[in-house]
């Protein structure tokens, strides 16, 4: 690393440019996203701190710099994959694993750009999520055609949300790739193509009509609102006196609507006290900092999504019916999703928004659903009709997890996919 005595060569302003995004780049790859600032960058170039503000105003837009660069060489390689027009005598089937393939080794032959595309730092600007989120309708955008082409050959699947199955494919995608960032000997690009493959055979050939009733709308109300409490969200009248508990969940209440509505950058003490009538002194009282009221805030909303996620699916699978067992359970998230929607825009936060405790939260969720999936996953395939599919469990199991996830937040997100098309 270059000291502050060993300064840097003059160059050109746009050579120093790329200079600088390279410093940033090895900081959030060998200490974390938190660690970049415009000091370490600084440093790790070899320069003064204003060098880098005079070419990028500030940490945000270096930030943002670095991402864009570094999404234009990481979608590159998926962008002329999906922009490709297959002919009349391309396999569907080898085009997607085909597909799958260049893009998780492109991945795994990069890592660097896609830690930083797939999982940036916690307490990202809104523009920066507004980027991410661009970038996925966009890749969206590219499968569309892929998947309506894919429909209309013989032995296609007519009858799908296409354009539904383009966002989950896009989910999908990126849980495969952390899997393969996190896990590469565990989780290598040829598992995720072979799966892709043959995966295809659940997919039936044509989805007919549906000839019962479609289920009850689902109604976005706040289960404490019904139990006579006030909602989250409502700030509360100043009280006199609470008791300690009653005081410490009214906290809570307060931060969960905070992060919700405004993401975790805005959670201080100053703000919690603010929105709950109370000084800051009642707030330090019942916690000694905002990192103990944090935790403390995920832990509680941790226990409530995991009771729910874990009656969801049967202990023990026999006797039911698969696709109805599925079914009733992605209504009853999607109803719980939008009964609680501050509960759950915590626990389903991207990487970009959440912080690191929630995080490894989440991951652990994850894996423990993912096993207690396989069971009924396996059975599953072993109990539909004709020969048993043979597919890889884990991943099934955790690619369904991707699309539980990912409709979770359309629900919560986007007016075009309300629960009822979910379901």
């Amino acid at each position: 690393m270059a000291s502050q005595s060993q300064r840097a060569p003059r160059l050109a302003p746009e050579l120093r440019r790329q200079q600088l995004l390279e410093a940033a780049l090895w900081v959030a790859a060998e200490r974390g996203f938190d660690a970049v600032t415009i000091d370490s960058v600084a440093r790790r170039a070899g320069v003064t701190r204003p060098v880098v503000y005079d070419l990028f105003g500030d940490l945000e837009q270096l930030m943002l710099a670095l991402l864009e660069r570094e999404e234009e060489r990481a979608l590159g390689p998926l962008l002329e994959v999906l922009s490709a027009q297959p002919g009349p005598d391309v396999d569907p089937d080898a085009f997607l694993a085909d597909a799958v393939s260049t893009f998780l080794e492109a991945v795994q032959a990069n890592p660097r750009t896609w830690r930083l595309v797939l999982m940036p730092s916690r307490g990202t600007s809104d523009e920066l999520r507004r980027r991410i989120q661009h970038s996925r309708r966009m890749l969206a955008d590219r499968i569309l055609p892929l998947l309506e082409w894919g429909a209309s050959r013989p032995g296609g699947s007519a009858g799908f949300d296409l354009e539904l199955a383009a966002r989950l494919i896009v989910a999908m995608g990126e849980d495969a790739a952390r899997l393969t960032l996190a896990h590469p000997r565990r989780f290598p690009p040829e598992r995720f193509a072979v799966f892709a493959a043959e995966g295809a055979g659940l997919i039936p050939a044509h989805v007919p009509a549906r000839r019962t009733a479609p289920p009850r709308p689902i109604q976005p109300t706040d289960s404490r609102a019904a139990a006579g409490t006030a909602p989250a969200h409502t700030p509360a009248p100043r009280p006199a006196r609470l008791p300690r508990s009653q005081r410490r969940e009214q906290l809570l209440d307060v931060a969960l609507a905070l992060a919700a509505e405004e993401g975790f950058a805005a959670l201080n003490m100053e703000a919690i006290a603010r929105r709950a009538g109370v000084n800051r002194a009642v707030v330090y009282r019942s916690f000694a900092n905002l990192g103990v009221l944090l935790a403390t805030l995920l832990r509680r909303e941790d226990r409530r999504t995991r009771g729910l996620l874990s009656s969801l699916l049967p202990e023990q699978p026999r006797g039911h019916h698969a696709v109805r067992v599925l079914g009733e359970a992605l209504s009853r998230f999607l109803e719980a999703v939008v009964s609680e929607p501050q509960t759950w825009r915590l626990a389903l936060l991207r990487s970009e928004s959440a912080p690191v405790a929630l995080q490894k939260l989440i991951g652990r969720r994850r894996s423990q659903l993912a096993r207690r999936m396989e069971p009924l996953v396996q059975w599953a395939l072993s109990a539909g009709p004709g020969a048993p599919l043979v597919l890889d469990v884990e991943v099934l199991a955790r690619m369904l997890l991707s699309i539980g996830e990912e409709q979770g937040r359309l629900a919560l997100e986007d007016p075009d996919f309300p629960p009822e098309r979910l379901l």
